[in-house]
């Protein structure tokens, strides 16, 4: 998915949104948007969302001498999280469809997002997350697929939604245990985004392969993936891709094998999905 004239607006509102996170003074907010409003201009609507955060958000680190922007903030969310995974688990115990609640648990930590137009509150996100129907619904055929399938790939997306991920796939080893899962993460801090950091702190190794993908962008960018990600793309039975900047990346990738699977936060999303702010949707590859 290619820029829009929105998504312009929306890189500057990320920039500022950097600045109050980090309580930049006046002098160095000024600075951080005066730069961001440099490289915006220079963008062409060739390039994806992802890959225009990633040339704008190093040049805001190195500005500010922090690599890592969100660190602080993504512990923050780690902690949050944390607190809603036993109110997760137990609606997966109880559900009649443990795949599809494992789905819905995952997708509601998708909320978790540093760079969107539209915010939610997780906490009230998850309170409804396991009822609420899915505008675009391909979640059955994706659950049949899985017990047929050896492998499968998640692509990951914002850190402490990984948190939920983890329960997502401990569920699908549970009921599809002859699955080898990969699970990939970001190659270097990017947004909030999953790292490799992240991941093992949070013991997804334990339950599924995890990968470095190599990609500095805030989605998974194929061109930009390391050979091994390449190679694990290419040859596993299904994918499973989380969240708007994956979509954003891999939208126009016709193959049944990979689905999308988010909550819709940005108007530009909406509208190439035909669908609203704040639906939540699963959509086969080959269907949009």
């Amino acid at each position: 998915m290619q820029l829009k004239p929105d998504c312009l607006v929306c890189l500057f509102n990320q920039a500022q949104r950097v600045t109050k996170v980090l309580e930049c003074d006046e002098t160095c907010a000024k600075d951080v948007l005066d730069t961001a409003a440099l490289e915006i201009a220079k963008f062409d609507f060739t390039l994806t969302p992802p890959e225009a955060a990633a040339i704008l958000y190093p040049k805001i680190s190195k500005l500010l001498h922090k690599e890592d922007l969100y660190k602080e903030a993504k512990t923050e969310s780690i902690q949050k999280a944390k607190k809603l995974l036993p109110f997760a688990k137990e609606q997966i115990r109880k559900s009649s469809d443990p795949l599809d609640a494992a789905l819905r648990a995952a997708v509601v930590g998708n909320v978790i997002d540093f760079a969107t137009q539209y915010g939610f509150d997780l906490e009230e996100e998850i309170k409804k997350i396991f009822h609420i129907p899915f505008a675009i619904d391909d979640k059955r055929a994706f659950s049949q697929r899985l017990c047929k399938a050896s492998s499968l790939l998640v692509i990951g997306d914002n850190t402490a939604e990984h948190l939920f991920d983890k329960i997502m796939i401990e569920v699908f080893k549970e009921h599809c245990s002859h699955l080898d899962i990969y699970y990939f993460v970001r190659g270097k801090p990017i947004i909030n985004d999953v790292t490799m950091d992240e991941a093992l702190e949070a013991g997804l190794d334990k339950v599924c392969t995890v990968v470095d993908s190599g990609v500095d962008t805030p989605g998974f960018c194929l061109e930009r993936a390391s050979n091994e990600a390449k190679a694990i793309f290419d040859n596993v039975d299904l994918i499973l891709s989380k969240g708007m900047g994956n979509f954003e990346c891999l939208d126009g990738v016709k193959d049944p094998r990979l689905f999308f699977l988010f909550k819709i936060k940005c108007d530009v999303v909406a509208k190439r999905v035909g669908k609203q702010v704040g639906d939540l949707v699963c959509i086969q590859g080959d269907t949009i």
